[in-house]
């Protein structure tokens, strides 16, 4: 295994931006969103951060929503890509059954309740 510096600028712009804020996921409280026309990406219940969307954009200040009209329409082509059809409650990420919707709401619940 070898060592790189962190000081070097370019390897922190290989990899990307950086984190802005650095507490446990599953302490990082989001805005919720309650406006259904407003877009929405998909994310996997079950990643601890949310940040990652099934599409692979990365939002660095989500916001969850219940319910949208405006789905992002790469995260539903990348779903189907992967096998499974948006609404049959299956994770196209570990292809195991999505949590029940009264399970959703209390991780949303958690995850949006302020400190």
């Amino acid at each position: 295994m070898t060592q790189t510096s962190t000081d070097n600028p370019q390897t922190v712009e290989d990899g990307g931006s950086m984190e802005l804020v650095q507490i446990p996921a599953w302490q990082a409280k989001y805005k919720l969103n309650e406006n259904p026309e407003d877009f929405a990406h998909m994310v996997c219940c079950r990643d601890l951060d949310w940040r990652r969307a099934i599409c692979g954009y990365v939002e660095e200040d989500p916001s969850i929503m219940h319910y949208s009209l405006n789905v992002c329409t790469m995260c539903v082509e990348t779903a189907e890509r992967m096998g499974v059809t948006v609404g049959d409650r299956q994770c196209p990420i570990d292809n195991r059954a999505c949590p029940d919707d009264e399970e959703v709401d209390r991780m949303i619940a958690e995850r949006t309740s302020k400190p």
